[in-house]
């Protein structure tokens, strides 16, 4: 999977292929692309298998502190290995790092080191310009 990584035992990645998301490495799959996203095929790969399915649709200038609480229930609810994709990774590791850190209480500068140790560099982008505003509100 494009820019795979493991952050606090949540799986991202960019679009997975039908062989990963059918390979039972994933209980639950938390998919972050919109409907209208070229190759956005998840829901129908997954219609009919066991592995749960969340859409939480959301770009850099829509995400909502709402979204994120979705994704959280989502990753809360989940019986298994969870994987949170978008396109390339960089929502699914925002949408991760955040999820992590609020569950541990290390705010921004938590959720900065988790991005960071998972190999994303996200300053200067319209995440880091998100994550500054949700914690800031």
């Amino acid at each position: 999977m494009k820019n795979e990584a493991v952050i606090d035992g949540i799986t991202v990645g960019g679009q997975p292929t039908a062989e990963e998301l059918k390979s039972g490495r994933f209980a639950s799959v938390v998919n972050l692309r919109l409907d209208s996203e070229a190759g956005n095929d998840t829901k129908a790969i997954l219609a009919g298998s066991d592995v749960a399915y969340t859409s939480v649709p959301w770009t850099a200038d829509t995400v909502t502190k709402d979204d994120i609480a979705r994704i959280r229930e989502a990753v809360d609810a989940a019986q298994g290995p969870v994987l949170i994709h978008c396109m390339l990774a960089a929502r699914a590791a925002t949408a991760a790092a955040i999820v992590s850190a609020d569950r541990e209480g290390s705010g921004e500068a938590g959720t900065r080191k988790k991005l960071a140790d998972a190999g994303f560099e996200l300053d200067g982008t319209p995440y880091a310009s998100f994550i500054e505003r949700y914690y800031a509100e």
